[in-house]
């Protein structure tokens, strides 16, 4: 082995480039390990093979550009939510799928992409619209008629909050806009934040509005703290994995919402495949009968939505669903 002497010199013969090389070639930039081998100094070895060793015709500099290989990744059991779409969403169904995940002890949640329908950043024409037809409490009165109702007795504490449900909120002035969806928005992440210890926030082409609004690349938790939720979990990805009891789900929102793209992707990726985006509610498997590929449906109420409900279209209907998996199972 090549000792060094007291100023750190090392005679770099052709044969001692040689081996550097090769160990590059086996261990990659474990400069470390590679430095034991050859008996030196992880940096020495690291400082000549990046600025001394002779350049070779064959070999490139790495690219300083990062890499997109580390999605989000959780362990255990879950609640994945579709197209939520907020503040658009279908809150009878999704506290349904709350409740269900409560009284089973799932205390985690993927939000499968178009968490968000950002309306205001929409690139479609303006809509129709119908007012909501009263009055209504305005914020601020509604808090002090809830604080006031809860100084009742039981009795008249639920007729007290079955009024409030008759009055509902005062109608916004002017047309919706980013704020008001946001301030309805921020509620909706309040409340899913107090039902689970952990959620990851997996993008959908509805987030991706904002990105083409800005024109300007953004980091994705600019949207969780536009949201305030800066604890949960969100990254450049349109998918996610989920591991359960072994079983590994790739929850996806991919740019294709054809009927066939579950059972591609399954195949593709070797694994389950939970996809939103298509709207579409069907469970099937992949070609080998291995891995289940179900389009899990969506969680907007789109009699909400004016391209969905104002307009007749010959596409097939599509139908509100979410997935709990426990025990490796859907």
């Amino acid at each position: 082995m090549p000792k060094s002497n007291i100023t750190g010199f090392v005679n770099w013969t052709p044969e001692l480039q040689a081996h550097l090389v090769q160990l590059y070639a086996k261990y990659g930039p474990k400069w470390t390990q590679i430095g034991e081998a050859m008996g030196l100094r992880p940096e020495q070895v690291r400082s000549y093979y990046r600025f001394q060793l002779p350049v070779r015709n064959d070999r490139l500099r790495e690219s300083p550009y990062p890499k997109y290989d580390q999605p989000l990744e959780m362990e255990g059991d879950a609640l994945i939510i579709p197209d939520l779409e907020a503040p658009f969403h279908n809150a009878d169904f999704v506290n349904r799928c709350l409740d269900l995940s409560q009284a089973w002890g799932i205390d985690q949640c993927i939000l499968a992409g178009d968490f968000l329908h950002f309306d205001s950043l929409s690139g479609w024409e303006p809509n129709w619209q119908q007012p909501n037809g009263h009055g209504g409490l305005d914020e601020r009165q509604e808090a002090e008629f809830v604080e006031f109702a809860k100084s009742l007795g039981s009795r008249q504490q639920a007729r007290a909050f079955a009024l409030l449900e008759q009055i509902g909120r005062k109608e916004e002035d002017g047309d919706p806009n980013l704020s008001e969806e946001m301030r309805v928005v921020r509620k909706v992440t309040g409340a899913l934040s107090q039902c689970f210890k952990k959620v990851d926030f997996v993008l959908g082409n509805h987030e991706g509005r904002m990105l083409r609004t800005l024109k300007t690349p953004l980091f994705p938790t600019e949207i969780t703290r536009l949201i305030d939720a800066q604890d949960w979990r969100i990254g450049p990805y349109y998918f996610s994995y989920l591991t359960s009891a072994g079983e590994r789900f790739r929850i996806d929102h991919p740019k294709s919402a054809a009927k066939s793209t579950a059972e591609t992707l399954a195949a593709k990726f070797g694994c389950h495949v939970l996809m939103g985006h298509s709207h579409r509610l069907s469970l099937s498997w992949d070609i080998s009968g291995r891995y289940y590929a179900i389009h899990m449906g969506h969680c907007v109420d789109e009699m909400r939505l004016p391209y969905a409900s104002q307009r007749s279209s010959t596409q097939p209907a599509h139908l509100a669903g979410a997935v709990i998996v426990r025990d490796g199972v859907p």
